[in-house]
């Protein structure tokens, strides 16, 4: 199942499935891995909608097209709100992580701003990924804040930067 706007060259974005227990490894953003077993209990319970309105987050899976297998996650938090805020999950085992991820941005940030009409979209993104920065700026971000040594890194702390695109019919002329 492809939604034809989520799909890239090298990538295409679609809603978890309870198939997908199977991968939890390459899609959950968590501090620490789970199990097929915790992973459906997790789809079961966290990635449902709920019956009074739209989630507070929506997941999404990463799948390579070529060939096609799960290489990461997404989650939008605040997805049916007027603000959304993108994390991305990429498998410590994919070797082009940095190509997965930006592919996957340059998907993303255009759909919520411009199909999901979102407000504002905000990206957080350590500043020692400089490809990634480099993806935001070229979609049009700009840098909403920086939290110093937000960030642990083996040995040091790097800056949280926060990039943030505004949805031009929001914007509000003459106030």
């Amino acid at each position: 199942m492809r939604p034809p706007y989520l799909t890239g060259q090298l990538i295409s974005l679609r809603p978890l499935l309870l198939d997908d227990k199977e991968d939890a490894a390459a899609w959950f953003d968590g501090p620490f891995p789970i199990n097929a077993s915790r992973a459906e209990t997790f789809l079961k319970e966290d990635v449902a909608a709920s019956a009074w309105g739209p989630p507070e987050r929506l997941h999404l899976v990463i799948v390579r097209t070529e060939p096609e297998e799960i290489v990461g996650g997404v989650r939008i938090e605040e997805p049916g709100g007027r603000t959304g805020e993108i994390h991305i999950r990429i498998a410590p085992w994919v070797a082009d992580a940095t190509e997965v991820r930006a592919e996957a941005l340059r998907l993303l940030v255009p759909w919520l701003r411009d199909e999901v009409e979102q407000m504002t979209i905000t990206v957080p993104v350590p500043a020692d990924e400089s490809a990634t920065v480099a993806v935001l700026e070229e979609l049009g971000m700009v840098q909403a804040a920086r939290l110093r040594e937000h960030v642990a890194r083996p040995g040091t702390r790097v800056d949280l930067l926060l990039y943030q695109a505004l949805n031009p019919g929001w914007e509000v002329r003459d106030a």
